[in-house]
């Protein structure tokens, strides 16, 4: 039976990776030994490029295969590798070229100095230094296919929402492929829910700093995580309406109901919805991290779970590094008569980490010289789980 033409290619590309040989010259035999056997010249370039992907940029034998079809008019190493050096010799690492060059190999057909250098010459001009436009290609490798007017563009409205340079390169860093979204028909109808929620400009620019993601869904998802948000009782004007937005919006339907199913285990209703309101984000942690928490709260630290709704905040901090250790300080100091104060359990586990160990550990080193060092062993061991 004859074997269709892409199964030879990968069968041979696959028997051939393994064969040690100098790079240049196993280019050419890996090209000629099969020359013979390939139904037509279109199959050995295709197979000169295959050998081309794997040994010198790292592909797998079927990655390389399937991307030697996009590559037709490749007959040699001097287009690849002028594609190649351009990112390289701007900065690029082999991981960072891999990457993008695996996300469209077509890529390698471009005449970087006509093609690329310009636009990244552009990209620098609007200040941008050369670490981050290396950023700014990686997080959105779109930007090479979209034409430099309409990248620019882009980058212009949101450096112009988000208030300035440094905080786009900060925000591109963090969340990849928003250069890829349609200001006209995804971002600006979703900045114009927000405004019609009465955030004022000032607030929206601080919101997309913190979840420029949220505004990247459909419109109608948008409205509909606005609208849920209503229902669990957030008004607009309340200022973690944004957050709670986000939530929703991060956790989803399916995800929310089981953390409430299982938080009204031990609250009421209505103590959710409170605890929720006051604190959006610790239905973000997952089940198991939350099952953990209150469990100690409840079993180990005594918190009556009225309480813990009170004060949700316990629900956003570290079990191993705040809640464990803090717990334990303040309870073998009050065991051996060391008055620490009538605080709630709450303001202790609230202050932050060098305030808590001046005043409740290094303070009473004399007394307990024991107390710094169990306090970073559990720090220290926590850190390492």
């Amino acid at each position: 039976m004859k074997r269709l033409p892409y199964l030879c290619l990968l069968s041979k590309t696959l028997d051939f990776i393994h064969r040690p040989r100098n790079r240049d010259a196993g280019l050419l035999v890996f090209a000629a030994s099969y020359c013979d056997a390939a139904t037509n010249s279109r199959d050995a370039q295709r197979l000169f490029v295959a050998e081309y992907l794997v040994s010198s940029r790292g592909f797998a034998p079927k990655k390389a295969a399937e991307a030697s079809k996009l590559l037709r008019n490749i007959t040699d190493r001097e287009q690849p590798d002028s594609v190649v050096g351009f990112f390289k010799r701007y900065g690029f690492d082999d991981a960072d070229t891999k990457k993008l060059i695996s996300w469209n190999p077509q890529w390698l057909l471009l005449d970087a100095e006509k093609t690329l250098a310009p636009k990244f010459r552009a990209f620098e001009d609007l200040g941008f230094s050369q670490s981050d436009v290396i950023h700014l290609v990686r997080s959105n490798p779109v930007v090479i296919n979209h034409k430099l007017g309409s990248v620019i563009s882009k980058i212009q409205f949101w450096m112009d929402l988000l208030g300035s340079r440094d905080i786009l390169v900060k925000t591109f860093k963090a969340n990849q492929w928003i250069l890829g979204n349609s200001i006209q028909k995804r971002i600006q109808p979703n900045i114009e829910v927000l405004r019609e929620c009465g955030i004022a400009d000032r607030k929206l620019a601080t919101i997309l700093r913190w979840h420029p993601r949220m505004i990247l869904q459909k419109t109608d998802t948008f409205k509909s995580l606005i609208s849920r948000a209503e229902g669990l009782g957030v008004p607009r004007t309340s200022g973690m309406f944004h957050w709670t937005v986000w939530v929703l919006y991060i956790v989803g339907v399916e995800r929310f109901k089981k953390h409430m199913e299982f938080l009204m285990s031990y609250w009421s209703e209505a103590e959710f919805l409170a605890a929720f309101r006051r604190s959006p984000t610790f239905m973000t942690h997952s089940l198991m991290d939350l099952q953990n928490k209150m469990e100690f709260l409840v079993n180990e630290a005594e918190c009556p779970p009225s309480y813990i709704a009170h004060h949700p905040t316990f629900l956003t901090l570290s079990l191993e590094n705040r809640l464990i250790p803090r717990y334990q300080i303040l309870k073998a100091l009050k065991s051996r008569g060391i008055i620490v104060g009538n605080n709630k359990l709450s303001t202790y586990m609230a202050y932050p980490e060098k305030k808590f160990l001046e005043n409740y550990v290094l303070r009473y080193k004399d007394e307990c010289p024991d107390l710094v060092q169990s306090y970073n062993t559990r720090l220290k061991c926590s850190a390492a789980l």
